[in-house]
């Protein structure tokens, strides 16, 4: 398996809100023909979005689309990640995009087929690699196979065209929603003509668009897809790339995915909820680094390594509306970059936007934060130049750390070489800590410094542990500070 997927960094993209292209608005767009679908609005770049009780705010759109995100590359680039991921690009109904009309076209909205061919060959260039959300657990009422709304000219299951009815789930006669939704109704994947159209055939829509040039498929809901399905959408992926990454969102506990369903990994909320525990006091922060500890030897290191750590997304609420202050924050991201897995990034957390739960948390990119970022920007280039550069980060062992305090959570990432160990320290408490924390390093020689790479803040050690002096709330990187230099004594002359 190629270790791209382990050497990620991600920057998820909700394309509707990230950026308009070629200097328009939305306006301007609905002059063109745009959003003139049933019950589509537009609105200003700067208005927030809010949730209506009706769901009305799904058909609220801001204008973002392909030609926006190609103009934004560099800004990406220069953040220090390396992968794109973007929800639903597809023609949709609404603004999400998670009810599909047609698999096998760009939303118009959003632009053509030639300007995701652009965007794929442009971020390709930068050193970008650009993967997809694939929803194929439910389509659009709206959508050709439907045709809730009479779009499209041919009749579907709506019309009572019974050939399509058949790639739906019905109850009873009852064409059953996900999640109960009348909108986004249940694929019926074990219809072997819908499982051509989806992933068998060579021009099924999981084949054809990793042939354009994508790096891999997010699957929407995975979890209601079922590993056995999930199987043979892997294997059809791999078919037409092996190294094409293939990931599920699946809040479960992860074990058992990999093995069942063939998955390179997962959206691993199940790390954020012991994050957000520890941090908010409700677990210490000894036993969260044992439960984490315990589900990294359950799941496995490598199966963990290719899974997305995730802090926020387009589905939660953003890092300033879950944690109180900067220095939470910090130490979040520090967990979720020295933990293994693939760091995420949602847009807009590194100029600190707010947002609570969905739609809020989907707000347009406020851009002109950008021009004099705040602190926040500076920590996550920070956090990735730090993972690119330490191979214990992306490939290391991991180990859990003993420490005198409870609040403490302490591990290490570790490869061969002593100068690559990593040590994470992170006091989840209000309080000051001074403590040891015991590293169990062989070659880890007497008096070596360790040096927090984020502040420069420097710790002594002393017969193979640790002298800690924790401020409430730090969270410290540390690495050995060793010197090889041939003129001057060194007890790593040998080692």
């Amino acid at each position: 398996m190629d270790d791209w997927q382990r050497d990620a960094i991600i920057y998820q993209i909700f394309p509707e809100r990230f950026n308009i292209g070629m200097a328009r608005d939305v306006f301007e767009k609905r002059e063109m023909g745009h959003y003139r679908l049933p019950e589509q609005r537009v609105r200003a770049w700067n208005e927030r979005p809010h949730a209506s009780r009706d769901g009305g705010h799904q058909y609220d759109f801001w204008g973002g689309d392909l030609r926006g995100i190609i103009e934004k590359l560099d800004y990406i680039k220069d953040l220090g990640v390396n992968t794109i991921y973007m929800t639903p690009v597809f023609w949709g109904h609404t603004n999400h995009k998670y009810d599909t009309l047609d698999y096998f076209t760009i939303d118009p909205d959003f632009g053509t087929e030639e300007d995701m061919k652009d965007l794929l060959k442009i971020a390709h260039s930068k050193g970008l690699r650009v993967i997809l959300d694939g929803v194929f657990n439910h389509a659009g009422m709206a959508g050709k196979w439907f045709n809730g709304l009479n779009i499209f000219g041919q009749p579907g299951a709506f019309q009572g065209n019974d050939e399509k009815g058949n790639f739906f789930v019905r109850v009873n006669g009852q064409f059953r929603g996900w999640m109960d939704s009348r909108n986004l109704l249940e694929l019926n994947l074990e219809n072997p003509e819908l499982a051509e159209i989806i992933y068998r055939s060579e021009e099924s829509v999981m084949k054809r668009w990793l042939r354009l040039g994508m790096d891999g498929w997010r699957l929407d809901v995975a979890f209601d897809i079922g590993p056995d399905i999930l199987s043979l959408m892997s294997d059809s992926v791999k078919s037409v790339n092996p190294r094409a990454c293939i990931v599920g969102e699946i809040w479960n506990y992860p074990k058992g995915w990999r093995e069942k369903a063939k998955l390179d990994g997962l959206m691993n909320y199940y790390y954020r909820s012991l994050i957000w525990d520890s941090l908010r006091g409700s677990l210490k922060g000894e036993m969260a680094a044992v439960i984490l500890g315990d589900c990294i030897h359950d799941c496995g290191l490598d199966y963990m390594s290719r899974s997305w750590n995730i802090l926020s997304s387009h589905d939660v609420p953003r890092l300033r509306n879950e944690l109180s202050s900067f220095d939470k924050i910090k130490a979040a991201l520090v967990l979720q970059y020295t933990l293994p897995g693939i760091p995420m990034i949602y847009y807009g957390e590194e100029i600190e936007m707010e947002g609570g739960h969905d739609p809020e948390n989907r707000g347009p990119m406020e851009w002109e934060k950008v021009s004099s970022p705040p602190r926040t920007y500076h920590l996550y280039r920070r956090l990735n130049e730090t993972r690119n550069s330490k191979t214990a980060l992306r490939k290391g062992e991991f180990t859990v750390l003993r420490a005198g305090d409870p609040s403490l959570i302490t591990f290490k990432r570790h490869t061969e070489s002593i100068d690559e160990l990593i040590v994470s320290v992170i006091n989840t408490s209000e309080r000051n800590v001074r403590t040891r924390v015991y590293l169990q390093e062989g070659f880890l020689m007497n008096g070596t410094a360790m040096r927090d790479i984020l502040t420069g803040k420097t710790l002594s050690t002393s017969f193979g542990s640790l002298e800690a002096n924790i401020e409430p709330g730090e969270a410290l990187i540390l690495e050995p500070v060793i010197d090889r230099t041939v003129n001057r004594y060194s007890p790593y002359k040998r080692i």
